[in-house]
This record gives structure tokens, C-alpha cells and sequence, in this order.
């Protein structure tokens, strides 16, 4: 059975890879103190099950008929937990795709639950405390599920509405032609593109390359501003994170230090490990969340390497805060106040970081960190940026190693 509805199928085969907006439902199936989900067969992630609402079908008949074709058990459909809308993403075929998810709490009725289709490559039922590790859409959806809230959860007009711009308290630096910010986040990257006016315009992609692939769709940028390590090292640091760490007076644990490319093109962390301690002569070990990022520093590593035609530079968004407010926001930029106070930083220099949703595949603070990246890519676009260190690095990769700011 194909994942993909037929009625999407022919749709493409008018439309080819061009974006289509989806009508999708995700079921959170609960039996007591445990919730079912499926581990999916296109990226090895956990999650409820989801899927797309069939022509003229109704929503929460939807969700009944995924969790039985995907797991096998029969469901009841209590209520409407959360509606979100998704910014357009890249599958892994080409094709482009934005969603309106509508997530059900639902209560277990019967059946075993087992891999059903070719979907899911695992089904299991797991303790509601006890999850294995998520992205945050869809631990947002379980939560809303999960609560007593008899209302489900929306974003409402006033918080979906663009904000009205502060005066900026310093002489806004506008690029002459647009530039890209891009931050990690769990849906893969974001990014802000600046355009003349310093006009905020948010892309999300699973990968590097289709990120870059859907910007240029409709905005070619002239610098690529990215908070990820470029550059990687042979046997030992790098003078980057160190020289950026002594700006970042009471916020130095926010970089981390980058691992040898050894260590991550190892397939395992403590294969990595090993690696590490043996390119620099048993001195330095890796940490389980530089690692995380391998994936993500690949990814990047392999873009680089294959010479874009666009100027890429690395930066590290708390760099970036710091030198706009001439010293470090020590707000967590998780926090309430750390969003408060990044989104005003911003304000004063010209920029109007978008309105950011439950929901989203990037966190709030992802967002704020790309709309960052973007004000350095400012920088760099007319030639007033500087970088840590002053002489770029160079190791074996030829590429040069520093953050700019």
C-alpha cells in the first residue's frame, strides 16, 4: 500500500512537485496511562498516528480509518484536541506540501496493535511519562490530547496577525540584495530570509539543500548565514568556539566545542567518542549534545563542500545578540523573558522577527536565533562583519573555520 492517497497522486501527476495544501488528522490513541504510537518508515521517528483526510471525508472518520490501517485496533473519537497549520515542507521525493492538522483525542476500543501497513516499521504501546524522545510538534499535539481542555487548542487571530514594527533605537542596516538566516530546529532548518526592507520572510525544509532549493524558488540571496560548525577539525579545537566563548561573558556554555571530523562521521556516539579521544592524542572527548548535531553538521559539510554559488558563512546567534546589545542576553531563550527580550533586541535594530505558532516544526526560539544569523548576514553582505578568529582557520577540509558576527 502506497503512503500516499490516491487522489494526491493524480493531483501530481497534473502539478508535478509544486506545493499543495492538505487537509491532515492525528490520532492520539490512549488505553489508561499509555498512548499508541507508530514509528515511521521515512524517518525512524516516533510518533501518534497521523495521515490525510480523503476527499469529502470527514476528519475524525479519518482518524479512525489511519489507526485501523495503520495499527489495527478500532478507536472512539472524543474530541478535537488542537488545529495548526504547517509551513510548506520538501518530502523526500521532491514534492512540496503544506498541512492543516487537525489532532483528536482518542480512547482505545479493541484490536491488537501491530504494524499494519508499510508506514510504520514499529507499533508500540508507551507509559504517557515515558516517552521516547519526539520532535516538539508532535509532543505538543500528545500534550493537547492528553489535557483536560474541553476547547481544542488554535492560534488565535491577534497572535497569527504580523506585529506592528518597534522604532528601532538604532539606524536600521538594510542588505542591498536579500540575505538568509538559517537556525537547526526538530523539522530539520529554518530560515529567515531579509529582503531590502528588512522585510522578515520564514522557510522550513527537512534538509539543507531543499531549504536553499525552496528559497531560491522565488528569493536568490547573496550570503547564507548559518548556526552550525563549518570547517571541521583534524586532531584538535577550534579556535572559533573558543574566541567566541570569551564574548559570551555568563553564556560561554552555549558553544559547544566541535567535534574532530572523525568523531562525526562515526555511526554510533561511542564509536565518536573513541574517534575523538584518538584524533587528539586522548586529550578531548565528544559531548552527547555535539554529537546530536552530527546529522545536521553533515549535512551542512557536504553542502558546503560542493561549492554553492552563494556566499556561507558560520555564525552563532548568541554571538549575534551580544554585539547588537553590546553585551549577552543571559535570558534563556526558551524562557518567556528570553523570548521577550530577544524579539525587543531585534526591534531595535530594524527587524520584526514573524509571529511564531504552536505547531510550528521550530521552536520559537529557532526562529529568533535564524532572524539573528540574518542580522549578521546583513553584516556580512556589506562587508562590516568580523569573525572569531580574526585569521579564519584552516584544516584538512579547506574550507575556513570561523564565526562571523
Amino acid at each position: 500500500m502506497s503512503p500516499i492517497p490516491d487522489f494526491v497522486v493524480d493531483l501530481r501527476r497534473k502539478i508535478g512537485p509544486d506545493p499543495l495544501w492538505l487537509p491532515g488528522v492525528t490520532a492520539v490513541v490512549r488505553r489508561g496511562d499509555e498512548v499508541l504510537l507508530v514509528k515511521r518508515s521515512d524517518n525512524g521517528q516516533w510518533a501518534p498516528v497521523t495521515g490525510i483526510v480523503d476527499p469529502e471525508e470527514e476528519p475524525a472518520v479519518a482518524a479512525a480509518r489511519e489507526a485501523l490501517e495503520e495499527t489495527g485496533v478500532t478507536i472512539r473519537v472524543d474530541r478535537l484536541a488542537s488545529t495548526s497549520a504547517h509551513g510548506q515542507i520538501v518530502h523526500v521525493n521532491g514534492d512540496r506540501a503544506a498541512y492543516l492538522d487537525l489532532t483528536f483525542a482518542c480512547t482505545w476500543l479493541s484490536g491488537v496493535a501491530h504494524v499494519a501497513d508499510d508506514e510504520s516499521s514499529d507499533v508500540r504501546w508507551w507509559p504517557v511519562d515515558d516517552l521516547p524522545p519526539m520532535g516538539e510538534v508532535m509532543l505538543r499535539r500528545i500534550d493537547a490530547a492528553l489535557s483536560d481542555e474541553r476547547e481544542a487548542r488554535f492560534i488565535s487571530p491577534d497572535a497569527a496577525a504580523p506585529l506592528e514594527p518597534a522604532t528601532p533605537r538604532h539606524v536600521p542596516l538594510a542588505p542591498t540584495a536579500p540575505v538568509l538566516g538559517v537556525d537547526a530546529c526538530p523539522g530539520g532548518w529554518v530560515g529567515v530570509v531579509l529582503d531590502t526592507d528588512l522585510r522578515a520572510s520564514v522557510f522550513t525544509a527537512l534538509t539543507i539543500t531543499d531549504l536553499l532549493e525552496l528559497v531560491g524558488e522565488t528569493t536568490p540571496v547573496s550570503v547564507v548565514a548559518i548556526d552550525i560548525p563549518i570547517g571541521l577539525p583534524d586532531s584538535s579545537g577550534r579556535a572559533a568556539d573558543a574566541e567566541a566563548r570569551r564574548v559570551l561573558v555568563g553564556k560561554s556554555s552555549s558553544i559547544f566545542s566541535t567535534p574532530t571530523r572523525a568523531a562525526l562521521e562515526a555511526e554510533t556516539y561511542a564509536e565518536g567518542r573513541a574517534a575523538n579521544l584518538a584524533a587528539t592524542g586522548g586529550t578531548t572527548s565528544v559531548s552527547a549534545q555535539a554529537y546530536a548535531l552530527r546529522e545536521k553538521v553533515l549535512q551542512v559539510d557536504a553542502w558546503v563542500r560542493s561549492r554553492p554559488r552563494v556566499r556561507v558563512v558560520e555564525v552563532h546567534p548568541e554571538v549575534s545578540f551580544a554585539r547588537m546589545t553590546g553585551t549577552p542576553v543571559l535570558a534563556r531563550k526558551k524562557d518567556a523573558d528570553g523570548v521577550r527580550a530577544r524579539r525587543e533586541v531585534l526591534a531595535d535594530h530594524g527587524i520584526a522577527a514573524p509571529p511564531w505558532f504552536r505547531g510550528a516544526p521550530f521552536g520559537e526560539d529557532d526562529l529568533l536565533d535564524a532572524c539573528a544569523a540574518a542580522w549578521s548576514a546583513v553584516r556580512h553582505s556589506h562587508g562590516l562583519a568580523e569573525s572569531f578568529p580574526a585569521t579564519p582557520e584552516v584544516f584538512s577540509d579547506g574550507i575556513p573555520a570561523a564565526i562571523w558576527v
